[in-house]
């Protein structure tokens, strides 16, 4: 029987050569659940041969992971601006773009910028003895005008953030919505961890055949393999702090303290795994699981033994009248 080789691969979150990861801006931070504290239960990533080996198969499971730091980031900040017309909602917010490139050239920011555009819709009258309608169309005149645009920030160092969080309010720009990670060349980062995988596959397919004198030879085999992507927005946790108790010295009266909500970077521990390229993190970064699996099984007894056959040469016989027989000779 001719053994049998299937690949599977599987990806989560991965466009194309630059894989993207969010940090924490403003982003979903109101909608966070009212909890003491969240630690996620670590969950291995999918098996890729989820089935335990039956009796006289043979498995060997690698499972990696790499904490890769971004090579670029993308900071969105979001901004509102109303105004009577809408030549005075677009020349305020216009004023408000013009100081936030003034200051980034001033300070020397190597960011880039873009303005993206969001909505611009008008605001009417809510009392409805002061609505205005067009004499022509018979359309309510619009009391004013609502602009919203959102700035985009490319970077490379993640220290800039703060300076981008300084300059945009001091123009009155206050909303951080998100901030995205980006991977250069993803599949480079992969490739890296395939290669150490297979290394350590094949070790320990050499060790257990020479501790078991085994030859995986006489053995089908079954190989697949997988990659997972996780960003840090998918790592952030919530908790609630607590401060401690407040003593008010002029009556002696005590009170708890007030709770307030926080997150943090939990990524995944380097315990479940085989090998962790990049162990030691100070920032967020995105990280990447690899498994690669080898499952052996036996071969059909008749294709490990091929049936020898064994052609016989054809007799021809001549049997006498008296019944005696003699073989001809050919």
């Amino acid at each position: 029987m001719k053994a049998t080789t299937f690949f599977l691969i599987f990806t989560t979150n991965l466009l194309g050569h630059a894989a993207f990861g969010q940090a924490k801006g403003n982003f979903d931070y109101r909608d966070m659940s009212n909890v003491h504290f969240v630690h996620p239960h670590q969950q291995p990533m999918a098996a890729v041969l989820a089935v335990l080996p039956r009796p006289g198969e043979v498995e060997f499971r690698i499972r990696g992971l790499s904490n890769v730091t971004a090579d670029s980031y993308l900071a969105i900040f979001t901004m509102t601006q109303v105004g009577e017309s809408q030549r005075e909602a677009d020349e305020l917010m216009g004023a408000k773009i013009d100081s936030v490139r003034a200051r980034l050239r001033t300070a020397g920011a190597d960011a880039e910028l873009f303005t993206d555009m969001i909505s611009f819709l008008p605001i009417y009258e809510t009392d409805a003895i002061k609505k205005i309608f067009s004499k022509t169309t018979y359309n309510e005149i619009p009391a004013g005008f609502e602009l919203k645009k959102n700035l985009h920030f490319r970077y490379r160092d993640p220290r800039v953030l703060e300076l981008l969080v300084t300059i945009c309010a001091q123009s009155e720009i206050y909303d951080l919505v998100r901030v995205d990670y980006f991977i250069d060349d993803i599949e480079k980062k992969k490739a890296e961890m395939m290669v150490k995988g297979e290394a350590l596959l094949k070790s320990r397919m050499a060790r257990h055949e020479l501790l078991m004198n085994e030859d995986f030879k006489t053995k089908d085999r079954q190989l697949a393999e997988g990659f997972a992507v996780h960003y840090p927005v998918e790592q952030y946790r919530t908790y609630t702090t607590y401060h401690s108790t407040k003593l008010n010295k002029s009556t002696g009266e005590t009170k708890a303290g007030q709770m307030t909500k926080a997150q943090f970077f939990l990524p995944k521990m380097s315990k479940d795994y085989d090998f962790v390229l990049n162990n030691s993190i100070l920032e967020p970064v995105i990280q990447i699981e690899y498994e690669i699996a080898m499952r052996m099984t036996p071969k059909p007894i008749e294709a490990q033994k091929p049936i020898e056959v064994v052609k016989k040469e054809k007799e021809f016989l001549l049997i006498s009248p008296d019944g005696q027989v003699k073989v001809l000779a050919l």
